[in-house]
């Protein structure tokens, strides 16, 4: 594994799942059945890991709908309340890029490493 994706993966796991995101979320607070900060952070944290043997297409059915990835609005909220201070927009941006080529048909059939830089 290339030193880089470790460390974003090392970055990642720094999550202690505080839920400081959570409280800050406009989503989390206006849907019930939202995924939360901390549960995308921790998909995205195994969607970028290439010993992760889930092909993107695994990954589509459960962040795709409105109670993951594409159901957050967006606004900042949860990543500036994050005490770790993790990327959690990047990577909600990467894991939307991600699915939005796996619905094109042009994803990759093997785990994505695109993440903040990281090929």
């Amino acid at each position: 594994m290339d030193n880089e994706v470790a460390e974003r993966i090392y970055e990642l796991d720094q999550c202690i799942e505080c839920g400081c995101c959570a409280a800050r979320s406009a989503t989390e607070n206006v849907r019930e059945d939202f995924l939360g900060a901390t549960g995308l952070n921790r998909i995205g944290r195994f969607m970028i890991d290439p010993r992760d043997e889930r092909y993107s297409e695994k990954w589509f059915e459960l962040v795709t709908t409105d109670e993951g990835v594409f159901g957050c609005m967006g606004l900042k909220e949860s990543k500036d309340a994050c005490l770790k201070e993790l990327p959690l927009l990047e990577v909600f941006a990467y894991m939307r890029r991600r699915m939005s080529q796996v619905a094109l048909g042009k994803a990759k059939s093997d785990a994505g490493t695109s993440l903040l830089g990281i090929n």
